[in-house]
């Protein structure tokens, strides 16, 4: 039975910045397919984005999405065998507000702020923005959570994470984003919540191996028992931004994207 948990951004780290592919990763894949190690994706994509995505690699694990707004445990896992007999969906979790009570607010902070959400936007925009397909496009627009938006030259975004504190939200730093959630939420809580119950089916403690790129991975990187900062495409690394023991447990990669995911995990491995 597996030791390790292995948690994982997307954007910038397991896929490629650029065109979104997790070609150079393949080889560490294969490694934690074969040892049965749970490939856990944590990112601020939606549900049905990862789903996609997850078929695309040939895994069936529990996932995080929309920074850490819901966790999902798809049927026939080892969280739910001889526990949820009879499941045919995926088991979700999350104390998050609903996408409408987000986009409710964003409304009012529009009134007197130049910023504009998924919501505000078409199909087309999104697809500048993004770089995605059109049908991807369409999966990242159907949120259950959280409203990715951008802002316009003069907007004050402290003042903005001020507003949202004041009625439970947050505002958190994408790669390409920022991103309106709920006050409290981050993916470092649902991959601690997610490890306990692991640990509390398997009757033993396990190790959180976290990879991420940005900003909105820190407090995962810094919760995991080992944390790597993936280097970003210009070769540079965002800031950490922690402070005490956390950061002693957070190494860096020496390629950005995939490839330097690939050569952490299998180094971490000694594969």
């Amino acid at each position: 039975m597996f030791e390790h948990l292995v948690f994982t951004d997307l954007d910038g780290t397991l896929l490629n910045h650029h065109d979104y592919s997790f070609e150079d990763a393949k080889e560490a894949i294969d490694y934690l397919k074969k040892k049965n190690i749970p490939l856990i994706i944590v990112t601020s994509k939606t549900f049905s984005e990862v789903r996609i995505l997850q078929d695309e690699i040939g895994i069936k694990c529990p996932f995080i999405v929309e920074n850490g707004a819901g966790i999902y445990i798809p049927p026939d896992e080892i969280l739910t065998q001889g526990i949820m007999p009879h499941q045919n969906r995926h088991i979700q979790i999350s104390q998050a507000q609903s996408y409408l009570e987000i986009r409710l607010f964003f409304k009012v902070l529009q009134k007197d702020h130049d910023i504009r959400g998924f919501g505000d936007m078409d199909k087309n925009e999104v697809m500048i923005l993004t770089g995605l397909s059109e049908e991807n496009v369409l999966h990242a627009m159907r949120r259950d959570f959280t409203e990715p938006f951008i802002i316009g030259e003069d907007v004050d975004i402290l003042r903005i994470k001020d507003l949202a504190n004041g009625v439970g939200l947050d505002i958190v730093r994408g790669g390409r984003f920022y991103h309106l959630i709920s006050k409290g939420q981050d993916k470092a809580k649902a991959m601690k919540h997610l490890t306990h119950l692991y640990e509390e089916r398997l009757n033993k403690e396990l190790t959180m191996i976290a990879l991420g790129d940005s900003s909105n991975d820190f407090t995962m990187l810094e919760a995991a028992d080992i944390g790597v900062l993936i280097q970003l495409y210009d070769g540079e690394y965002a800031d950490i931004e922690c402070t005490g023991i956390e950061c002693k447990n957070i190494q860096k990669s020496t390629h950005p994207g995939p490839k330097g995911w690939n050569k952490a995990l299998l180094e971490i491995f000694n594969v």
